[in-house]
């Protein structure tokens, strides 16, 4: 490990302090234990990040990241407003399937509440729930609701597409994987109930 590229070993590392923050939280992950998965030692680990505020604040920075990206790149700029804004919903929910890992850190950021005291400017999130608002906005009538109106029935949404991508393996568990697949299918109809309610 030690004579991979500095890139290479920050990418790694990473990856390893993603798994350790959706298993343990962000109090629960140690520097050592990340270090530890990657027969690095503590120092060299800090070499790449300061502190354990500065590695989870690149995670999440970087899964916020991958939010955005579904969102300015599954709506088709030629479709009405309505429609992009529905594609755009779906390809966050589709996001969220592909990537279980980031629904874990996203739901444990959102839900444990365990950084109240992190500065505002590392709540990379704001930016992809500006990014609903905005693409909401462009649905004639639907700028002039309320801005808290919006806010609410987006984090609605979201909220119930990040919950239900993160029950997969246990609905899976429970069910089995050929109910689970219907239960996908019928979870997208009912999202775009959701969303139809929302741009009406």
């Amino acid at each position: 490990m030690s004579r991979e590229a500095p890139e290479a070993t920050r990418e790694k590392l990473l990856a390893v302090a993603a798994e350790e923050f959706a298993a343990r939280g962000f109090y629960g992950a140690s520097i050592a234990q990340i270090a530890g998965r990657l027969n690095l030692s503590k120092q060299a680990l800090l070499y790449h990040f300061k502190r354990k505020e500065d590695l989870y604040a690149e995670v999440f920075k970087r899964i916020s990241e991958r939010l955005l990206k579904a969102v300015q790149s599954s709506a088709s700029p030629v479709a009405p407003a309505e429609q992009q804004f529905e594609e755009m919903m779906l390809g966050i929910y589709a996001a969220a399937l592909d990537n279980p890992l980031d629904t874990t850190v996203l739901m444990r950021e959102l839900l444990d509440n365990q950084r109240s005291d992190a500065p505002s400017e590392e709540w990379h999130l704001k930016n992809f729930l500006d990014a609903i608002v905005a693409k909401l906005d462009k649905i004639e009538g639907k700028a002039a609701l309320p801005f808290s109106q919006k806010l609410a029935a987006i984090y609605s949404i979201i909220s119930s597409i990040e919950y239900f991508a993160a029950s997969g393996p246990v609905l899976e568990r429970f069910y089995g994987a050929d109910e689970l697949a219907r239960v996908h299918a019928d979870y997208r109809e009912e999202l775009r109930g959701q969303i139809a309610r929302l741009v009406a």
